[in-house]
């Protein structure tokens, strides 16, 4: 669940880093330092949160953070392995196989499987 009330990301920041967003032009510069001691800036507009200001360095690390936390990357590789399974030479006769099965004998195939991974 993404954060979004002034009460949660205070949670994470704390308060001494929220500045109303009509700061961000005015005082850029005092707002570049609150980001570089507190390490986040919580910019508000009419008390609610809009964005969050974060350093260079911390905004790479958050990158690298998702990208190696991706879990679409294990997803990926999951579905790269079955699809590799299509360029196998009885591919062909397996599909038409299981395109002439009834549903019965899909779920008995579906099942059979999951009990295979599970054991």
């Amino acid at each position: 669940m993404p954060l979004r009330t002034l009460k949660e990301l205070e949670k994470l920041a704390g308060t001494q880093n929220r500045r109303p967003a009509s700061d961000v032009k005015s005082h850029w510069r005092e707002i570049v330092e609150d980001v570089r001691e507190y390490g986040e800036v919580i910019v508000t507009n009419y008390n609610r949160p809009e964005v969050v200001i974060v350093s260079i360095d911390r905004y790479a690390k958050l990158r690298r953070d998702a990208v190696a936390n991706d879990p679409l990357t294990a997803l990926r590789a999951e579905f790269d392995h079955e699809l590799a399974a299509l360029g196998e030479p009885d591919a062909a006769s397996k599909l038409r196989r299981i395109f002439s099965s009834s549903p019965a004998q899909i779920a008995k195939a579906a099942n059979a499987s999951v009990s295979r991974r599970k054991g």
